[in-house]
């Protein structure tokens, strides 16, 4: 029994070895599957600003030029794995599974595919549209760092659909947070532990004490904080003298991310003048919150194909970031959708095939629902 294009597309690519900054061999398949639909395919010059191999790809389809130009977006990386990623067939043909040593890579093969998927009905129906452009990013996985170098004077869009996120098909993510990484470092004094303690000072134990003091995990319905690495100590005989601390905070309400930050500021600070020690507190931005409301066109669009479907949308913010906060500071209002994967970044992901073809059917209701915004020549 033949399968339909876009499962044999997802079984096809999710075999090739796509970690972050080693999406050569993926790119090559994808550009080659890309301008087999007719697109004009470039690729940015991001790969040796991450020391990666490929850069984004950008490709193009023509169009009406009175329909305004549309972009659907995905990442080729996945989260770390082995690179012997091996999908497996449920015997009724209704789900692709993970085969339990790796995750599957749904994350982000669904996306890619569904886009290949609407192209190709596009395609064949002689649906009219306007330009369309298709961003391939790289090294989304470890902070978006694709899109962050993307060569947006490329790019026509002012909309955009970023086809990486949960839930059902149907879901729809306008919103999402701004996130900084923190990094802490934490002096101690050394001492031999057995023959004279009293003149050293744990650095474990001073950030031990500043960690009690703060605030972590849900702290507001927008804002979320969590420090998740701890560095220290060289063996069990030596007072450890250094420490380093890495964290997160995201908000989507600004004053409230900064009140936050200037607590774990306050608190460390607090924390080295009482054990007479220094304690430094690096930030980094890696993205900017953003939230397209429900009104603009980008929306409207979706809701639209997704009754054409029968599917329900549902308008969900998520506390994760993705390519759409990069997308949205320059400039064009992206929002996320799902193409029904579950249990990403696990050896229990799957990818329900019924929800796959779905996504494929809207990528192409979109761009035939984008055809109603055509200006009179």
């Amino acid at each position: 029994m033949s399968l339909p294009a876009i499962v044999e597309d997802f079984l096809e690519l999710a075999v090739l070895p796509s970690n972050s900054r080693q999406e050569r061999i993926l790119a090559d398949a994808l550009r080659a599957k890309l301008t087999a639909l007719g697109l004009t395919v470039e690729e940015d010059g991001t790969g040796p600003l991450i020391q990666g191999e490929a850069g984004n790809l950008i490709a193009r389809l023509p169009g009406d030029p009175r329909i305004p130009a549309i972009m659907f977006s995905a990442h080729l990386d996945r989260v770390a794995n082995h690179g012997h990623i091996q999908p497996i067939m449920a015997e009724d043909g209704a789900v692709i599974r993970s085969d339990g040593t790796s995750i599957l890579g749904a994350d982000d093969v669904s996306g890619l595919c569904a886009i290949l998927d609407g192209l190709r009905r596009v395609r064949a129906e002689g649906l009219p549209h306007g330009e369309i452009e298709v961003v391939l990013s790289v090294a989304e996985e470890v902070g978006l760092q694709g899109a962050l170098h993307l060569d947006y004077d490329r790019i026509k869009s002012k909309m955009a659909y970023v086809i990486d996120t949960g839930g059902p098909v149907g879901t729809l993510v306008n919103q999402a947070p701004t996130q900084y990484t923190l990094a802490v470092k934490v002096r101690g004094r050394s001492a031999h532990a057995g023959m004279e303690p009293e003149k050293g000072l744990s650095a474990i134990r001073v950030a031990a004490a500043a960690l009690t003091r703060l605030r972590e995990g849900r702290l507001s319905p927008y804002t979320t904080a969590n420090f998740g690495c701890f560095q220290a100590g060289l063996a069990t005989n030596i007072v450890c003298d250094f420490a380093l601390v890495k964290g997160e905070a995201r908000s989507s309400r600004p004053e409230e991310l900064a009140a936050y930050l200037e607590e774990v500021d306050r608190v460390f600070q607090e924390v080295a003048a009482e054990y007479q020690t220094d304690i430094s507190v690096e930030r980094h931005l890696e993205y900017e919150t953003f939230r397209v409301d429900e009104i603009e066109t980008v929306i409207q669009l979706a809701g639209r194909a997704m009754a054409s479907l029968g599917l329900p949308l549902s308008v969900v913010a998520t506390g994760g970031g993705m390519d759409g906060n990069h997308f949205n500071h320059h400039g064009i209002k992206a929002v996320g959708l799902s193409p029904g994967y579950v249990g990403v970044h696990t050896s229990k992901e799957e990818q329900p095939v019924a929800q796959l073809i779905q996504c494929g059917q809207l990528v192409a209701g979109i761009i035939k629902e984008s055809a109603s915004l055509a200006r009179d020549s």
